[in-house]
């Protein structure tokens, strides 16, 4: 590996005359057989070994060490190159972090992850590895260039969020969890690529008795002596979860991995993580204390009109018990996904077999999607009962009340035990308000157009469509549904530690320019984006 010199530039690109590799004699005239031929072939393909890596400008610096531009003279290509400072190796943990960066990363190939190309020792015992160059900005960078008050700008870094989850649930599936999720962490490129950077405090995790351990991510390094370990603590104290937070005393699963990813989806909503601190060590005690404010309940003037189901997600996510949040990354991604898809701001609600949904001449307010089971529409006649059309999975009903309120024209009765998204005024008002204002005004206005008048009850009862236990479809009803469902719900398609333990060591890392690297204690850099090791001695019924 060579540090770089003003003639590199140019001699990184000048190759051997072509003569000189496929002529039939060398420089002095002297005929070459067609074994040194190939010799000289390959030599101008890969040099020495000592040539083949140049060092260019550096990218960022820090506690630990830094990453620097690299050109490899063999593949022709550019990289990014880690390596570490000279006091680094003066710390067994900080050494062996770094080499374990190199080898899990190294064992996880994702488009999400950045891929690892070789760890290796320099002609003067120097540790480095070289890695993909990832040209763009972070996920921080992107939150504060494009703010926290645009409903687009938030789809755009829910759709990031969604890779993010892509990166983490696969390496769950490996074995390893992150634990120092945090937006300066995850890198955005200019065309759709998302990558979840820096895995230095990753863990390992046993495989789980009777699984498949082919693609389990090894460790090859000695494990650290057992004192190098007491009450060790790494990670982001403003994304942290209270188990992490421990220094041990908690164990640490999947779960502690899903409550960063539930803050940096708090930070996307906000503007910042759920934790503001002075120092790092106050992030700490923040931590272990989990006291977060929902976002819908932050100080001042709302950012947004928060969808709900956005805001429970969040909150479930941060929940304190890991019991209580989700299981598993990928089942808080099934919540965001169905979200931006549509209807995943609506909440659900059952009913039993025999139980009425709507009756026949009440005044409502909300409409319903089917999701499960099957449900009848009749119309009572001359006291009876006359059945009109069966409802199953993906028929909606009742939508003309949303806008409207008008009478029912039509009952519907559960005739199996059902599950159905409740779609309310309130929901769609909230979701019209996160449109563009002539957006918003333009779709009320039709809804309350088209919806204002209730057909009159006929003598005899004509068919109904699945969809429209309210009346015949008229153009009208189909235009409206269109309108209001089909674009809408698609549009959303110094404060000490507690305890007596006493901090005896720390070092920190930050994310400068395009690629990640570390930072010294006390260096100028936010508490919020500070990666620590330290040594430290409204619910949702289910029901109707």
């Amino acid at each position: 590996m060579s540090d770089p010199d003003p003639e590199f530039s140019s001699r990184r690109r000048v190759q051997p005359p072509t003569s000189a590799v496929f002529g039939p004699t060398d420089e002095h005239g002297r005929r070459l057989t067609h074994e040194e031929r190939i010799e000289a072939l390959i030599a101008a393909a890969i040099p020495d070994p000592g040539h083949r890596l140049f060092l260019e400008q550096e990218l960022a610096r820090g506690g630990m060490g830094a990453v620097r531009q690299a050109f490899d003279g063999v593949l022709q290509r550019r990289m990014a190159a880690k390596t570490l400072h000279e006091r680094t190796y003066e710390h067994l943990v900080l050494v062996h972090g770094f080499l374990r960066e190199a080898q899990v990363t190294g064992q996880l190939d994702h488009p999400n992850i950045v891929p690892i190309y070789e760890l290796g020792r320099d002609t003067t015992g120097e540790l480095y590895f070289t890695m993909k160059l990832v040209e763009g900005h972070s996920l921080k960078a992107e939150i504060r260039r494009t703010g926290a008050h645009d409903p687009e700008a938030l789809r755009a870094r829910l759709e990031i969020f969604v890779k993010v989850c892509d990166a983490l649930a696969f390496a769950h599936s490996r074995g390893v969890l992150h634990l120092d999720i945090k937006s300066a962490n995850v890198m955005v490129g200019g065309f759709g690529q998302v990558y979840l950077m820096d895995w230095g405090g990753a863990q390992l995790l046993p495989p789980p008795p009777g699984a498949d351990t082919e693609h389990w991510v090894r460790d090859s390094l000695p494990p650290l002596p057992p004192d190098a370990m007491q009450g060790l603590v790494f990670g982001t104290p403003a994304y942290m979860s209270p188990e992490q937070a421990s220094a041990g005393r908690e164990p640490v699963d999947e779960r502690a991995d899903v409550f960063s990813m539930g803050a940096l989806l708090y930070e996307i909503m906000t503007g910042r993580p759920p934790y503001q601190a002075a120092t790092p060590h106050e992030g700490l005690a923040l931590a272990r204390a989990v006291e977060i404010v929902s976002p819908d309940r932050l100080p001042g003037p709302p950012l947004l009109p928060y969808p709900r189901e956005l805001v429970r997600i969040v909150m479930k996510a941060l929940q304190r018990e890991p019991a209580d949040r989700y299981a598993s990354v990928g089942a808080l991604q099934a919540d965001i996904v169905r979200l931006l898809r549509g209807g995943g701001d609506f909440s659900q609600v059952r009913y039993l077999r025999g139980e009425h949904i709507i009756r026949e001449g009440e005044v409502g307010d909300a409409a319903y999607i089917v999701l499960t089971g099957t449900l009848e529409v009749y119309r009572v006649v001359d006291g009876k009962n006359v059945h009109l059309r069966d409802l199953g999975p993906g028929d909606m009903f009742g939508e003309t009340a949303i806008f409207a309120a008008s009478p029912r024209t039509a009952s519907v009765v559960a005739t199996t035990d059902v599950a159905l998204i409740l779609v309310t005024r309130e929901v769609v008002e909230q979701e019209l308000a996160s449109m563009k204002p002539w957006m918003g005004a333009f779709i009320r206005t039709l809804a309350s157009r088209f919806g204002g008048a209730a057909p009159s009850a006929p003598a005899a009862a004509p068919p109904v469509h699945a969809a429209h236990p309210e009346g015949p479809p008229d153009v009208s009803e189909q235009y409206r549904e269109e309108t209001i469902f089909a674009d809408v719900m698609s549009d959303f398609d110094d404060q000490s530690l507690p305890g007596p333990e006493a901090i005896v060591g720390a070092a920190s890392t930050a994310t400068t320019g395009g690629q990640n690297e570390t930072t010294e204690p006390g260096a100028s850099t936010s508490p919020d984006d500070t990666s620590l090791i330290l040594t430290v001695r409204r619910p949702r019924p289910v029901g109707p």
